[in-house]
C-alpha cells in the first residue's frame, strides 16, 4: 500500500516525565516544539500533541515519503535527545476539519 501520510508516536523514556524535567530534558522539549513547527510551515504536518496524561503523543505527516518520514522522526529532537522514542506507522487522514 503506497501513502504519502504517516504517523509517528512518541513515548517518554521515564515515567513522570512530564512532572519532573531536568534542564535538558527542556530543552529537548523547546527544539522539538519548533522542530514541529519548521515541519507545519513546510506543509508536511498535519498535527502534533500529546495525550494529557502525557503517557504518548502523535505526530501525523502528510506530503513525504517513507523514507522521508522515517527520517523526520529520527530527527525529532524529543527522540535525538532521548526523551522520547518514536515508531513510525503509515496512515491515512480520512476527515479533518478545514
Amino acid at each position: 500500500m503506497l501513502t504519502n501520510e504517516f504517523l509517528y508516536q512518541i513515548k517518554p523514556v521515564r515515567e513522570n516525565f512530564m512532572n519532573d524535567q531536568t534542564e535538558a530534558e527542556q530543552n529537548a522539549l523547546e527544539s522539538h516544539f519548533v522542530y514541529l513547527k519548521s515541519l507545519l510551515q513546510d506543509g508536511k504536518l498535519v498535527l502534533a500533541g500529546p495525550c494529557l496524561d502525557a503517557s504518548f503523543g502523535i505526530v501525523i505527516l502528510q506530503n513525504v515519503t517513507e523514507n522521508e518520514a522515517q527520517a523526520i522522526m529520527e530527527n525529532d529532537p524529543a527522540i535525538l535527545n532521548n526523551i522520547m522514542t518514536g515508531t513510525l506507522y503509515p496512515f491515512r487522514v480520512s476527515l479533518i476539519k478545514n
